[in-house]
């Protein structure tokens, strides 16, 4: 089984080398690593120079925006599952590969079957940059109510290539919300195989850059209009109810299925 281990970065110089460090060390040994820059100013490529020997491509070009960059390291990939460590993020251990490996290897003994899982997602432990604070972030309950707002953190999940050339790849138009789109293309309309490793698999920073006003209005109007994409009016309203003043029954079995009947929120 081989990874494709996949970093976005411009102007990265803070944090670049501890996650390339993460990367390099790792003890499963059959994976590559790209480094896609966006023409980064500052000591960067310098830094990413440094440790060229155990990069296996590095691309260094403009783009138009984070979802491209990604979008030529899944073009240049060539291992079987593709992993975006992003440039300010780094692997918790230095046995994260060697453990989802073996994840995959006994479900697929057990399942006796060459029908793999074509997404391995995991937890993420989230570092607050101004706190200093870490917290395990879990991702193991999926239905539509939760996919509202959420999905498997992407910083936590190990695609299969296939997957890609069989459901497209991240959708440009989107500046901020592509991936959250990808997750709702595969599990709503495409009925993806996932399988919830059970173990948080990075270090996920937040905190370090304030959000512009800008921004936060950009990303409304792409989240509105993604959700109008896969859910209707009468979906939004129900789940975002059930969401805000019941999402704990939705884990119980007997309620769970009452809500079911008439909700239809289970993937």
């Amino acid at each position: 089984m081989k990874f494709s281990i996949i970093t976005v970065c411009k102007d990265s110089e803070k944090t670049l080398e501890n996650t390339i460090i993460s990367v390099i060390n790792q003890t499963y040994k059959n994976f590559e690593y790209i480094v896609i820059d966006g023409l980064s100013t500052d000591d960067s490529l310098n830094i990413v120079e440094k440790y060229r020997d155990k990069i296996s491509q590095v691309v260094s070009e403009p783009d138009d925006g984070l979802y491209d960059a990604m979008n030529k390291g899944i073009n240049l990939a060539t291992g079987d599952y593709l992993f975006f460590l992003n440039s300010d993020d780094q692997f918790l251990h230095n046995d994260v590969l060697k453990l989802v490996a073996g994840c995959h290897c006994d479900a697929t003994s057990r399942n006796n079957s060459n029908i793999d899982a074509e997404l391995l997602y995991g937890d993420i432990a989230v570092l607050n940059k101004k706190t200093g604070k870490l917290s395990i972030q879990k991702h193991n309950k999926l239905n539509k109510i939760y996919l509202l707002k959420n999905t498997p953190c992407q910083p936590g999940t190990f695609y299969k290539k296939d997957a890609f050339n069989k459901y497209g790849c991240f959708d440009t138009n989107y500046k901020i919300v592509s991936d959250h789109e990808w997750f709702l293309r595969v599990f709503l309309k495409h009925n993806i195989r996932a399988k919830y490793l059970g173990f948080p698999v990075n270090i996920f920073s937040i905190g370090g850059i304030s959000t512009s006003k800008n921004r936060e209005e950009k990303l409304i109007t792409e989240r509105n209009d993604m959700l109008d994409k896969y859910f209707t009016k009468f979906e939004r309203v129900s789940y975002e109810f059930i969401s805000k003043n019941c999402r704990s029954l939705t884990t119980m079995p007997v309620f769970s299925d009452f809500l079911n009947l008439i909700f239809k929120f289970k993937l």
